[in-house]
């Protein structure tokens, strides 16, 4: 090899060194950035709020029932509903069963439940969508641990029309508690009598009244038994005994002038001890002076209304609404009422007739308020189905 030759390899070999260092820098870096990959992926993805039942699950295990609960509240606003199997019901669903493992968090886990079943009920593109039987059976639960039978009575009556195969297991509750509470029994014969069992049904009904011989709707509903048997007589007496326990009952004022006029008396004193009763409302919709006499809001699917009213003093209130619906694959309309934005009860609206629907709430402070009533049903078949027509509400302070 000549001398030249020598200094001509050493030169190459002196520019060829800053780009082969160049080289090797950015490989080492490439496999370092491939090894630690999988833990920078793995940190970001158990921050992410896509990782919500990870995130829950381990501030569940320290403890951190709150925690969770943030948690699924955030993941539930802001991850997009369209995401199938991340929608805000199963959230909710998961936040209503924390907080029944914390134990002595029943209001918190039943809230949860009911946002649950709404955000099911709104969510009208899925065809049959509904909420399942265990999320019923916890609300059915949690309302009887809340002391709140109308609540309890109203869910299994929905959920009897909406999985008939279950209709005992839903009446589980009722037969359990019926002893406790009169209002129980009452609503156990209800539900009986829904199912056709009418000897048992009204024999609950009647156990009902020896316990407590002013309970509201139980001689309404004996008014209608002796009308189906024919004993129009009869069905007057129960009815004048259902007003004069609770005189607030359209259901009872509209039975006694249909039967008065079937038997060719005159309803005049009927509809005047009714209007006397209007008179009392503290607040009214339409108002009293109303032309038609009927606010008829015709609530589709998701629909609602919302109205304000005045309270000089805090004190007990009733809401009568008088409403009907229609029906769709034999499920009726189901409607939400809310006071201050805070959910008071739903309501199985399972009839085609206009009833009277009596929502009761207690120690309301004095001021102004707002009530909402929405129409929760799915839509199985379009918007067509399972409407809410909402005749006229009335706000009474009770004494």
């Amino acid at each position: 090899m000549k001398a030249g030759d020598t200094f001509n390899l050493a030169t190459v070999a002196r520019s060829l060194r800053i780009p082969v260092l160049i080289t090797v820098g950015l490989l080492a870096a490439f496999y370092a950035g491939v090894g630690l990959l999988p833990r920078v992926v793995h940190a970001l993805a158990a921050r992410s709020l896509y990782n919500y039942r990870d995130l829950v699950d381990r501030a569940v295990a320290r403890g951190d029932w709150d925690g969770a609960v943030a948690v699924i509240e955030r993941a539930a606003r802001e991850i997009p509903r369209e995401i199938y199997f991340e929608r805000p019901e199963f959230m909710y669903e998961r936040l209503g069963r924390i907080r029944q493992e914390q134990g002595g968090h029943v209001a918190e886990s039943l809230e949860a439940f009911l946002r649950a079943q709404a955000c099911y009920f709104r969510n009208i593109r899925l065809q049959g969508y509904a909420p399942p039987p265990r999320l019923i059976r916890d609300i059915i639960r949690a309302c009887f641990e809340m002391d709140n039978p109308e609540g309890a009575y109203h869910e299994a009556r929905f959920a009897m029309d909406l999985y008939p195969l279950f209709r005992q297991e839903f009446l589980k509750g009722h037969l359990l508690h019926a002893m406790e509470d009169p209002r129980i029994m009452r609503d156990l014969g209800l539900l009986e009598l829904k199912q056709g069992n009418l000897a048992s049904g009204t024999d609950r009904l009647n156990q009902s009244l020896v316990r407590n011989p002013r309970l509201p709707e139980t001689h309404y509903w004996l008014g209608r038994f002796a009308e189906d048997l024919q004993q129009p007589e009869k069905a007057v007496q129960e009815y004048e005994a259902e007003l004069a326990n609770w005189p607030y009952s359209e259901n009872a004022y509209t039975r006694l002038v249909a039967i008065y006029e079937q038997l060719h008396r005159d309803p005049a004193y009927i509809n005047y001890r009714c209007n006397e009763v209007h008179q009392k409302a503290l607040a009214q919709y339409p108002s009293a002076t109303s032309t038609t006499g009927q606010l008829a809001a015709l609530l589709i699917v998701g629909s609602k209304v919302e109205l304000a009213f005045d309270l000089p003093e805090p004190g007990n209130l009733a809401f009568i609404i008088v409403a009907n619906s229609t029906p769709c694959y034999d499920v009726w309309g189901w409607f939400e009422f809310a006071l201050d934005d805070r959910h008071i009860q739903t309501i199985y609206a399972d009839s085609p007739e206009v009833r009277g629907y009596t929502v009761q709430v207690n120690g309301v402070e004095a001021g102004h308020h707002t009530f909402r009533i929405e129409n929760l049903s799915d839509a199985a078949d379009g918007h067509d189905d399972r409407n809410v027509i909402l005749y006229n509400v009335r706000v009474y302070r009770l004494s």
